[in-house]
């Protein structure tokens, strides 16, 4: 049961300590009710094996033409935004510490989506996102858009990492002092750049294929170029392309539901300003929700238990928000939008916060 003490009696250390506490009494109470549930390293390797096993077996499917390209980008979307949320666990050392097997999953996270920077890499600037959530040296949130005005520019930023990297490293670079461009370069070697190269030749080569022959009636595609597009084609459809919807949907709710830039540095504080958290009412993102496996709905829990398996978060998130919304986590804060992901109003809007932490501002 959750306490029945009124929330504006309490502290902002109180309430972050009695949403901490009330996941993890969650957490436990599924473990007993659900033992396999412990067996945390086997459910792991499994979540990974079944999700790289799915993406190889539905470009097998297409190959033989028993699957349309449609439906292979879709679900392979899916599977790849499960091994981003296993990569996530990974990074905070879940499954298998310290061993081979968890290099080897790790590798093959980064495999299958390819258009990420290593997993090795990503575990130090995601620890210090933690450390840093919402403030000028958070180099993992500041890349993807947060803090930016709404327009192209941020939209660019947000669907593509490549091109983010372009527009946002230096200026990052410049508040944050842990970046360092060089290696993030490195740690994009060599899947990232094989997948830009990859996307170049997607684009470009299919151009050239569709706009020649009217421009040239005799027009005919040397046959060498022929099977290297089939190829590229093949690698858009079972790889390349799920993860430029997984990742774009990603960054666009993340970059849409962190805050950043006037969260208070005391995690004891600012845990409660870190995250929003996005429910169906946030109906725009649900598409996208659907291609990061709900990271809107259920990453704000993770910034209060970090070593709670993704699998877990999921199950007891209503629990976990009940919690939440209690104690003065935003929910569905629309207006976040108008404000470069501002946790407070301007001074002219700004008006007392709902006890019950509902979004401000529409």
């Amino acid at each position: 049961m959750l306490s029945r003490i009124s929330p504006l009696k309490l502290s902002a250390a109180e309430r972050v300590q009695r949403i901490s506490r009330s996941i993890r009494m969650a957490d436990r109470k599924l473990r007993r009710r659900f033992s396999i549930l412990n067996q945390q390293n086997l459910l792991g390797f499994s979540i990974w094996f079944a999700s790289i096993a799915g993406m190889v077996g539905m470009g097998v499917l297409y190959y033989f033409d028993y699957a349309p390209a449609w439906l292979v980008i879709l679900v392979n979307a899916v599977l790849a935004s499960i091994l981003h949320e296993l990569e996530h666990d990974l990074i905070h050392s879940l499954y298998f510490k310290e061993t081979w097997i968890e290099k080897m999953m790790l590798w093959g996270v980064w495999l299958f989506r390819v258009n990420t920077p290593s997993p090795f890499y990503r575990k130090k600037i995601h620890l210090l996102h933690h450390k840093e959530s919402g403030q000028a040296a958070d180099i993992e949130e500041q890349m993807i858009g947060n803090g930016m005005a709404w327009g192209p520019k941020r939209l660019i930023t947000m669907l593509d990492q490549g091109l983010a990297f372009l527009i946002n490293a230096r200026r990052v670079g410049k508040t944050a002092p842990k970046l360092k461009i060089t290696e993030m370069m490195r740690a994009a070697f060599p899947f990232t750049y094989l997948y830009q190269a990859t996307s170049l030749v997607f684009i470009f080569g299919n151009l050239y294929l569709l706009l020649m022959p009217h421009i040239d009636a005799q027009f005919v595609a040397n046959v060498t170029f022929v099977k290297l597009m089939a190829l590229v084609n093949f690698m858009a459809v079972v790889i390349g392309l799920p993860n430029f919807i997984r990742q774009g949907s990603l960054q666009i709710v993340s970059s849409s539901m962190h805050y950043f830039g006037d969260v208070n540095p005391d995690a004891s504080v600012g845990l409660l300003e870190q995250c929003q958290v996005m429910t169906h009412r946030s109906w725009y993102m649900l598409p996208f929700q659907l291609f990061c496996f709900n990271f809107g709905s259920t990453h704000g829990i993770h910034h209060f238990i970090v070593n709670q398996p993704f699998y877990l978060r999921q199950i007891a998130a209503s629990y976990s928000h009940a919690a939440m919304r209690k104690y003065g986590v935003r929910f569905d804060d629309h207006g976040s939008f108008g404000r470069a992901n501002r946790y407070r109003l301007t001074p002219a809007q700004e008006r007392p916060l709902s006890p019950l932490g509902e979004g401000v501002g529409g």
